[in-house]
């Protein structure tokens, strides 16, 4: 059996503690490669969370169409070709799961977002236009010095490789990031703040080729399970964020090699990382 090693920084984790709710509202916003596997593990977390005596709602927003390419890489079949891709996946899985899911066919804005709930930003997006709306929705969404009401997750993926980061405030200050002496870890940096070029159109992902998920498979570069991947640490991190375990922001890993590595919800990790990446440095 291997032995793992842990982390020093996992070890002295603080878990993330999220504004207390019974009533949740989660986004996925893109259901494309990434978002079309995700869907099913969301409703899979949200099945536990009615279960407990919470109130979830499901909102899936896409404006494409279901394209013969996709069929491969992403999580639809050839009967679907031709229709809205939000639209199919909450038909297929509300009458799947008896869950109400609502489908939005077209591209997503941050004003949609309400405050009366805790909301979850489920980010499959691959541009930085559609990121920079979800930073807008964190924006109109949170108010400093209150705990958040929103918070992102955010998917990314090249290759064989990806990131998944959370995050749910803006600020660049360190200040805005002390850990509540009772409580612990109130609010993250948002994945934009983490990884500034998100939000630039010329860049899909940090560090990686201007390619869209469409464009590198079209190339026949981007492996069939990177997608799948991506969701179920997206999946992963939402049930802790949720249940008030959470104790990353960030993960990296690359199929390829079969490596994983991670950002650790510490005091330290966090101050550092606004300090790098407000010169200018951000280390994948």
């Amino acid at each position: 059996m291997m032995t793992l090693s842990l982390n020093d920084d996992l070890v002295n984790a603080t878990p993330v503690v999220p504004k207390p709710y019974s009533h949740l509202h989660l986004w996925i916003v893109g259901c494309g490669g990434t978002g079309s596997f995700l869907v099913q593990l969301v409703c899979r977390i949200a099945r536990e969370l009615i279960r407990s005596g919470n109130t979830v709602d499901i909102t899936l927003v896409d404006p494409d169409l279901v394209e013969a390419r996709n069929i491969t890489r992403q999580c639809f079949c050839e009967a679907e070709i031709g229709l809205n891709k939000a639209q199919v996946l909450a038909a297929r899985y509300s009458l799947a799961w008896g869950l109400p899911i609502q489908a939005v066919p077209e591209p997503f804005k941050g004003r949609w977002v309400a405050r009366n709930a805790l909301t979850v930003l489920l980010g499959c997006v691959d541009n930085g236009t559609a990121r920079r709306e979800l930073a807008n929705a964190l924006d109109l969404a949170n108010h400093y010095p209150d705990t958040p009401n929103a918070w992102w997750i955010d998917g990314g993926n090249h290759h064989h490789s990806g990131q998944v980061l959370v995050g749910s405030t803006l600020s660049t200050n360190p200040d805005d990031f002390q850990f509540h002496p009772e409580l612990g870890c109130l609010k993250l940096p948002a994945p934009s703040i983490q990884a500034p070029e998100l939000l630039l159109n010329s860049v899909a992902q940090p560090s990686h080729p201007p390619l869209s998920c469409v464009e590198v498979a079209t190339l026949d570069e981007q492996g069939l399970l990177v997608n799948p991947q991506t969701a179920i640490l997206m999946a992963q991190m939402l049930a802790e964020l949720l249940t008030g375990k959470l104790k990353r922001l960030a993960t990296y890993f690359d199929l390829t090699s079969g490596t994983m590595q991670s950002e650790y919800t510490t005091q330290s990790a966090i101050i550092q990382g606004l300090q790098q990446r407000e010169g200018g440095i951000h280390v994948v």
